[in-house]
């Protein structure tokens, strides 16, 4: 266990968790907030109007962030160096962007979003270049391991966003144009915090230094990041475009909230993700650390992941009920029918780091696209029959032919035997009865 550091990720992953499960209360809160005063129609527009510009933060970012966690954490370039060539970047990224948001809205804005005010998706579109700008600087962070900044980065724009829709109820002025733009403010404050804090380690504005010398192996690596964010994006949002698409906002407003609830269950793998990829990318020529790391951590995501599915299913109705009202009891049968496939996926998330730890980002590409097809193709065939419970239906489906891939590529690439990705061992207990031990004496 000393040779692969588990006391130590185990306790950035606690901490990565519980950022994560308070930001998870807090968008939670955000939704409950647009679904009681704006009922199912308006929540469904305002998610359909996020698509926009977090479908262009994916396209546009070049899979950057995750190339600036590899060179970081593997210590291949100064972080001076990383920063001022990715600032760069970004900057003229973000004007790109704006300008492709603001010609698709003009343009198609009728067609690829029917129902939804126009003004409506240019209000949506500030919270572009904020956002663009704050998933480099958290970058940054994860690739340092310095959680704690992270975490305390990443928490500010949800708890801004709150208040700042506590205010407008409190004020009478909640509406889904003042919603929009006080998420936009909440990105900005996190962006300016970002700066203020990155300016502790490096001048902020400090002139380029070799800018290609750092983004030519870091695009190399990156846009294969990227491409497979981009789908796996996709993957996450295609289905509430297609439901809007097919059933209109109502219907988009009630899966919105499925999907919202189960996305929840994605804190676990995501805390674990988010400190296991700079952990892996730093044991280069451990691949014995490797081989042990990777089951152990896939095997409590896995376990983690199904206890918080059960209790969720078991209170999923009166959940519902309780705080969207009973308008939302439609949510609950596609809640239900996405919970499978969101623990597979949650699992495969693990794998997926050992692969891009390795370099191998491009077969993770790989497993994204043939996700897309496959929920692509599933989409297109239930939902106009079966609405939105055939956009969780393929949903699932995706999910659990993609884990079910990685079970073997896992095996073939590492030599990791499945069932140890899957099945508890004794030594597990082991290292919690330790982890745990640790902690109550520190």
């Amino acid at each position: 266990m000393k040779g692969i550091g588990l006391r130590r990720l185990s306790l950035d992953i606690a901490l990565t968790f519980g950022r994560q499960f308070f930001a998870g209360l807090l968008q939670l809160g955000i939704i409950l907030f647009i679904s009681r005063l704006l009922g199912p129609e308006g929540a469904g527009t305002y998610a359909v109007a996020l698509l926009l510009p977090t479908l262009l933060s994916q396209l546009l970012n070049l899979g950057l962030a995750s190339a600036n966690v590899y060179f970081v954490a593997s210590k291949q370039f100064a972080l001076t160096r990383v920063w001022t060539a990715s600032r760069d970047l970004v900057l003229g990224m973000s004007i790109l962007g704006l300008m492709i948001g603001s010609v698709t809205i003009i343009f198609a804005g009728n067609i690829l979003f029917p129902g939804i005010d126009s003004r409506l998706l240019f209000l949506a579109m500030l919270i572009f270049p904020t956002s663009l700008m704050t998933g480099v600087l958290t970058s940054l962070y994860q690739g340092l391991q310095n959680f704690r900044a992270y975490n305390l980065l990443v928490l500010i724009q949800p708890t801004v966003a709150l208040f700042m829709m506590v205010c407008l109820w409190a004020t009478s002025t909640f509406s889904l144009s003042t919603v929009l733009i006080a998420t936009a403010a909440a990105h900005a404050v996190s962006m300016a915090t970002g700066l203020v804090m990155m300016g502790k380690s490096v001048a902020v504005l400090a002139r380029s230094i070799d800018t290609r010398g750092y983004l030519r192996p870091a695009l190399r690596y990156g846009i294969k990041v990227h491409l497979g964010n981009v789908v796996a994006f996709l993957n996450y949002r295609m289905d509430i475009f297609l439901v809007n698409l097919f059933v209109g906002p109502a219907g988009a407003g009630l899966y919105s909230i499925a999907v919202r609830l189960v996305e929840q269950l994605w804190i676990i793998s995501q805390a674990v993700s988010t400190v296991l990829l700079p952990r892996l990318a730093a044991m280069m020529g451990n691949d014995a650390g490797r081989r042990v790391l990777t089951p152990v951590m896939a095997r409590f995501v896995l376990w983690g992941t199904m206890l918080a599915a059960g209790m969720l299913a078991a209170v999923a109705t009166p959940l519902i009920e309780g705080l969207f009202g009973a308008k939302f009891r439609g949510a609950t049968p596609a809640l239900m029918i996405l919970l499978p496939g969101v623990v597979m996926i949650s699992c495969g998330r693990v794998l997926a780091n050992d692969l891009a730890a390795r370099g191998l980002v491009g077969v993770n590409l790989a497993l994204a696209i043939g996700v897309l097809v496959v929920n692509l193709i599933g989409n297109l065939l239930l939902i106009p029959e079966y609405g939105i419970l055939g956009a969780a239906l393929a949903t699932t489906i995706a999910y659990m032919a993609n884990f079910l891939v990685r079970l073997i590529l896992q095996n073939r690439l590492s030599g990791t035997i499945w069932w140890h990705v899957l099945i508890p061992m004794a030594d597990d207990f082991k290292r919690i009865k330790s982890i745990l031990k640790r902690k109550s004496i520190g």
